[in-house]
């Protein structure tokens, strides 16, 4: 069929052979384009290799357009470090807790500085899309060190899980959402205020209906002024590690954060995990050294007050 749509055939033959072509391609799992081809957003294994050989061994420091604010992250570690000293979280599964570090999907960085991020804000409602992991430490944290709790609302389709950390002194402070993100109203986000948290562990896919693409698109644009934002999975500098691109993890949110925040008045960087883990290490090792072990991969956003 491609063969023939390159022959020298009159365009009225062209356009019906064309349509023909799209439609049965576009049964096809992949759709009209294999992946690594030009149109298509799956990038073949020699564009990943190209990509990784033009990236400079080292990250830089600044990124155009960007405000990274690598001052008011240094003093935000300064402040997290306080809080460091009481981190009550155990390395493995213990009785009487609902995190411990010694996990696959929101270790050690991830855990503290969200446990530092809680502690210093004390957000009075959080919506987390997608749980897990982060939710336990925030339960446990919130429990243990956040007086008066905050209301905790979960959107997450399939809860079991979660649900089996609930205890019965969670319930007047959690709701749990068992939906879609992309089933829930955009106006379920505008209960929150200045200081209040949405935290995100999304598909990490832009895609034509994708949880990401509401995300940017409607939800992010009607939250409040002074509300943080949580994006998991996000590495400095807005680039997947070279393990992950070479499995085939396809993913695009980070690149796509990155064009949101360029040339972006609304929205700042209020703390990048793997930014400060990179250019902050030594005071990381002095004040914070179980950070170390796993930095991360969080990145904290706020909407600016007017």
């Amino acid at each position: 069929m491609k063969s023939l749509l390159k022959r020298s055939l009159p365009e009225t033959v062209k356009r019906p052979l064309r349509r023909f072509y799209y439609k049965w391609r576009g049964k096809s799992p992949v759709g009209v384009w294999p992946p690594g081809h030009y149109y298509s957003p799956i990038p073949s294994r020699e564009e990943i290799e190209e990509r990784l050989r033009r990236m400079p061994a080292e990250p830089p420091e600044t990124l155009p357009g960007i405000d990274l604010r690598p001052e008011a992250q240094r003093a935000f570690l300064a402040d997290y470090a306080r809080y460091y000293e009481e981190l009550p979280f155990p390395e493995t599964a213990e009785s009487g807790f609902r995190y411990y570090y010694e996990n696959d999907f929101f270790s050690y960085a991830d855990g503290i500085f969200l446990y530092c991020f809680l502690r210093h804000f004390r957000p009075r409602r959080i919506i987390e899309v997608g749980s897990g992991y982060s939710s336990a430490l925030m339960l446990d944290t919130a429990e243990r060190f956040l007086d008066p709790r905050p209301q905790m609302t979960f959107i997450e389709p399939y809860p079991e899980r979660l649900e089996q950390l609930l205890r019965p002194s969670d319930e007047q402070f959690v709701e749990i959402r068992r939906e879609r993100l992309q089933d829930v109203p955009s106006t379920a986000f505008a209960e929150l205020q200045a200081g209040d948290f949405l935290f995100i562990d999304s598909s990490h896919v832009l895609k034509c209906g994708s949880d990401v693409q509401y995300l940017l698109f409607d939800i992010l644009p009607a939250l409040a002024p002074g509300v943080f934002v949580h994006f998991h999975d996000v590495f400095y500098p807005f680039e997947y590690p070279a393990h992950w691109l070479r499995e085939g993890r396809y993913w695009n949110e980070d690149y796509f954060l990155r064009a949101f925040l360029y040339g972006n008045s609304l929205w700042e960087i209020v703390f990048f995990n793997t930014y400060v883990g990179k250019f902050f290490r030594p005071e990381i090792e002095k004040s914070m050294p179980l950070c170390v072990r796993n930095p991360g991969g969080s990145l904290y956003l706020r909407r600016k007050e007017e």
